[in-house]
């Protein structure tokens, strides 16, 4: 960066002029134009394209006003950031249910769906995600708890759709699952589906990727108090990569058990 520019003048000046920014972006344009275009006035228009001359992202070319490489780098920076601010707005509720020392990317917030339970309905906050896993393709995960929507909706998956599923799960929840659901898990057409692995790291939310051939999605379910706070998905390259990453760390720290599903 120029040693007369600072990056609090390119942020401040990206905020006030994001507009004209995103006109220029799509094509270079005349004065005349971007007043057509954006719809300020004439001295709105020539106040912010002095101030974007001025931190080198915009210049003339060919009589026209145009980006700068800079200045198509700090407009894609600066709407990525914004859409990650809306992504956290959006989830706030869902977020600080999370403990102080859990951290989910930034990518993976932006562009985020967000579902926010209901104090009278908080399962329903599951149903968007949920109608995301029927298509084919493999499904893995880990989770904190066991509910009985997640058992009866992966179950039902696995024999309506041929679809496989692996899951991380601590030792305690696994042992529920199959306290609790050991009929559905003593049926062949079921239990060859499963694949199941034991992990003694704390599972603070439960994670999820669906891999389709197109537009694999990822989504995060928080908890609180033993029930469903809300759920986040995103199907941006970025995001589902954050997810698979992570869920890979649980996963590669997991040990794969097979006897837990004998009778």
């Amino acid at each position: 960066m120029s040693d007369d520019i600072s990056g609090r003048d390119v942020r401040v000046t990206m905020q006030k002029r994001h507009d004209i920014l995103v006109a220029l972006a799509t094509e270079p344009q005349t004065k005349p134009e971007l007043v057509e275009s954006v719809g300020p006035s004439r001295s709105t228009v020539d106040r912010a394209v002095h101030a974007l001359q001025e931190i080198r992202c915009v210049t003339r070319c060919d009589g026209d006003y145009c980006l700068t490489p800079a200045g198509r780098i700090a407009l894609a920076e600066h709407e990525r950031y914004v859409e990650t601010m809306d992504g956290i707005a959006s989830a706030t509720d869902v977020l600080n249910a999370l403990p102080n020392d859990v951290r989910i990317a930034p990518e993976f917030l932006s562009g985020a769906d967000v579902r926010v339970a209901s104090a009278h309905a908080p399962e329903s906050a599951l149903q968007p995600s949920l109608s995301r896993l029927d298509a084919p393709g493999r499904l893995v995960g880990f989770a904190p708890v066991v509910l009985s929507l997640y058992t009866d909706t992966l179950t039902d998956l696995v024999t309506e759709h041929d679809i496989d599923v692996e899951i991380v799960l601590r030792r305690g929840t696994l042992d529920s699952l199959l306290e609790y659901y050991r009929d559905r898990f003593d049926d062949a057409a079921v239990a060859g589906h499963f694949e199941f692995h034991v992990s003694d790291r704390p599972v603070p939310y439960a994670l999820w990727i669906k891999e389709r051939e197109e537009s694999p999605v990822a989504g995060i379910t928080v908890h609180e108090h033993g029930g469903v706070r809300g759920v986040l998905m995103n199907d941006e390259p970025r995001a589902v990569e954050w997810a698979r990453d992570t869920y890979e760390h649980y996963r590669e720290e997991a040990r794969h058990v097979t006897t837990e599903l004998q009778p």
